[in-house]
């Protein structure tokens, strides 16, 4: 299950501790109980939400923690417009029957995004996860990136993403 909520966090690596971001709703309540060991799958951060009254850059985001039996092996930035749409569990790398490969889909993640006032981009970030070993905890913490006129902020959303080891779904 995957929950986003703001995450009040210190602002390390040179940045500012920001204030401007709040999640979408696009992202919901995601578990992925379907993973295999030795597979890769892309799991999707909860869309930023720019909630001030002045525009801004996205410029990167990551999940803070990662458990034992997953590693992370990339971020890469997609549009919604391009993905059509967000999505709302792990996607499998090289994609599978009805479900797009976000590996061939073009990587903005050298391309800072910029997010009006009071919206959400059309940019969102994603992690590629290999599967390792058993999984017996959440990947949580999302942060994210940005800058607002010349300052750079740094700011964490709460988020969990239930991620583990379980039949293959069979798609027919």
């Amino acid at each position: 299950m995957a929950t986003w909520q703001l995450w009040p966090a210190g602002a390390p690596h040179g940045y500012t501790a920001g204030t401007a971001l709040e999640y979408d709703t696009i992202g919901g309540d995601v578990e992925s109980p379907h993973l295999q060991i030795g597979h890769e799958y892309w799991v999707a951060l909860p869309r930023a939400e720019n909630t001030s009254d002045r525009p801004l850059t996205l410029l990167k985001g990551e999940i803070t923690h990662v458990p034992p039996g997953l590693q992370i092996t990339e971020y890469r930035a997609f549009s919604h417009e391009e993905t059509e749409g967000h999505p709302l569990g792990t996607t499998p790398v090289g994609g599978s029957p009805g479900i797009a490969d976000l590996t061939a889909m073009p990587d903005h993640s050298g391309k800072p995004s910029q997010v009006e006032a009071h919206a959400s981009g059309d940019i969102y970030w994603a992690a590629r996860v290999r599967v390792t070993g058993e999984i017996t905890r959440a990947l949580t913490g999302c942060r994210y990136f940005y800058r607002q006129g010349n300052v750079k902020y740094q700011q964490d959303l709460y988020c969990v993403s239930q991620l583990r080891i379980g039949p293959p779904l069979k798609r027919e």
